[in-house]
C-alpha cells in the first residue's frame, strides 16, 4: 500500500531535480552569453562571442549544447552601440520520457525550459586590439 506512494514521490523528486538542474544551467548560460556579448571589443564580435560562451557553459553542466537554443539580440535601434540593451535567451527541451509514469503527463516527453538575461553593451570598454 505504501509502495505506490513511495514510487510517486521518487519520480517527483527525480523530475523536479532535473528541472531545477537545467533551469540553473540555463540561467548561467544566458548570463554568461550576455556578459561575453556586451564585453566584446568590436561590435561585430558580440553575438559570436556570446554564443560561444553560452554553449561552453551548457557543456560545463554536461548538457547537449546542440539541443539548446541561445539567442542574442540588441534591443532598440538594433545597432550594437555602447549602452544598447542586449537580451540573451536560452531555451532547452528537457527529456523526461525515461521517468516512469511521467510520460503520460508531459507532451512529447519533453518539458520546455527558458531563461532570459538583459544587460547593456559596456559604455567604457577599451578599444585596444
Amino acid at each position: 500500500m505504501v509502495l505506490p506512494l513511495f514510487l510517486i514521490v521518487i519520480a517527483a523528486l527525480i523530475f523536479f531535480g532535473r528541472v531545477l538542474y537545467v533551469k540553473i544551467a540555463l540561467d548561467m548560460a544566458s548570463y554568461d552569453a550576455c556578459r561575453a556579448a556586451v564585453e566584446a571589443l568590436r561590435p561585430g564580435d558580440g553575438i559570436a562571442q556570446g554564443m560561444t560562451a553560452g554553449q561552453q557553459t551548457l557543456a560545463g553542466f554536461h548538457l547537449n549544447a546542440a539541443g539548446a537554443n541561445i539567442a542574442i539580440t540588441a534591443a532598440g535601434r538594433g545597432a550594437w552601440d555602447r549602452g544598447t540593451p542586449v537580451q540573451c535567451t536560452a531555451t532547452y527541451d528537457l527529456f523526461v520520457g525515461d521517468i516512469p509514469g511521467l510520460s503520460a503527463f508531459a507532451e512529447g516527453s519533453g518539458v520546455p525550459i527558458q531563461s532570459t538575461t538583459w544587460s547593456r553593451v559596456e559604455l567604457w570598454r577599451s578599444d585596444w586590439q
